[in-house]
């Protein structure tokens, strides 16, 4: 019985110290991500838009959505055309459910005040394309 008290706690620490390495190499992934993002993606897209002369919504609709959705698009290529798998289209679809909620539950939350003032344009566009 001892033998089996010290593998199971041996088990233990060691699943607990897996998970923690694990944790701090998330959290480590995810701030060199941001880092990554804010020093060159956004000025990156900043260029495009200032050469191309588009409107700072628009930018930030299309070309940052682009950006972002980018190792979404190349893990669903991969998966249908290299492995032949039919997991592209659920990714997709999963996480433009997501992504609307989220979104929408995210500006309504961040609001300082308890009304949310929209532009009519960018609704009914926004809408439009999403719908």
């Amino acid at each position: 019985m001892d033998d089996y008290s010290e593998e199971s706690s041996s088990s233990n620490l060691s699943s607990y110290y897996l998970h923690l390495t694990l944790s701090i190499l998330a959290i480590i992934s995810f701030w060199c991500q941001s880092v990554v993002t804010e020093e060159r993606l956004v000025p990156a897209l900043n260029v495009l838009a200032d050469h191309y002369s588009i409107p700072e919504d628009v930018a930030g609709a299309t070309l940052m959505a682009a950006g972002a959705s980018s190792p979404e698009l190349l893990c669903t290529l991969v998966s249908i055309f290299v492995t032949h798998s039919s997991l592209g289209l659920g990714t997709i679809v999963g996480s433009e459910i997501f992504n609307q909620l989220i979104i929408c539950a995210g500006s309504v939350y961040a609001t300082n005040s308890k009304v949310l003032v929209l532009d009519r344009r960018m609704v009914v566009r926004e809408v439009g394309f999403s719908g």
